[in-house]
């Protein structure tokens, strides 16, 4: 859904952005200090670009923060797009992160919202998949990429990978291999965060007579089936 970077310019005091949607590319943000920050919640950064005359905008802001879980400090971030949409990010590193450096990601949580779908998924030959998902205001192409190698074996078995306006791969969701409690049918869990950021379930169903390594996406039902460990 989201992806960029965050690097630290030479001063250390300032940095520069880039960030990517399924909707649009910003690749000359300048993040710079916020000069008139007089309470705690106020943002630490403001985050500007310039118009097609060459005048600053600021179109978001950055907080400094630090996780509860590993103590690692990351920073927050919210920008509003082209059409008045507010995104909400954080910018990331672990101990293979270039120094100065962060990497962009999606909030997590949130909710899940139930949607009527369209789609399909298609087994290629390397064993990866590739297919479509559409809705009322969406239609997108993208590609699944497995992942042998698990740590936990609740993780997925593929990452879905969809392209920004600029080129710029995102990964959009995840896929898991599952059996349905009720007819021992393999079949598809499907999770993913529309263009626009809501997120969704889904499953890819196996029809009969359908070709092998074909899968129709229909919407998630809850309770039906349970994903294999």
């Amino acid at each position: 859904m989201i992806t960029g970077t965050l690097t630290q310019t030479a001063n250390a005091k300032t940095f520069t952005a880039t960030i990517s949607t399924m909707l649009f590319d910003i690749t000359r943000i300048a993040v710079t200090p916020n000069t008139y920050k007089t309470a705690d919640h106020h943002p630490d950064y403001q985050l500007e670009i310039r118009t097609p005359r060459g005048r600053t905008m600021r179109i978001g802001s950055m907080w400094k923060a630090v996780s509860e879980k590993s103590g690692r400090e990351y920073y927050s971030l919210a920008i509003t797009d082209r059409m008045g949409r507010t995104w909400r990010m954080n910018a990331v590193r672990n101990d293979e992160t270039p120094k100065g450096t962060w990497q962009i990601v999606p909030m997590t949580g949130g909710k899940t919202e139930n949607i009527a779908l369209t789609g399909q998924i298609e087994t290629l030959d390397d064993d990866n998949l590739a297919g479509f998902i559409g809705s009322y205001d969406f239609d997108m192409d993208f590609v699944a990429v497995e992942k042998p190698e698990k740590a936990d074996p609740n993780h997925p078995d593929y990452h879905i990978e969809a392209r920004s306006p600029a080129g710029v791969v995102i990964r959009m969701g995840s896929i898991w291999k599952a059996m349905s409690e009720r007819s021992g049918n393999a079949y598809l869990s499907i999770a993913f965060s529309s263009p626009t950021g809501t997120q969704h379930r889904a499953n890819g169903l196996h029809r009969e007579g359908a070709a092998p390594g074909l899968y129709e996406i229909v919407p998630y039902a809850s309770g039906e089936m349970a994903v294999v460990a």
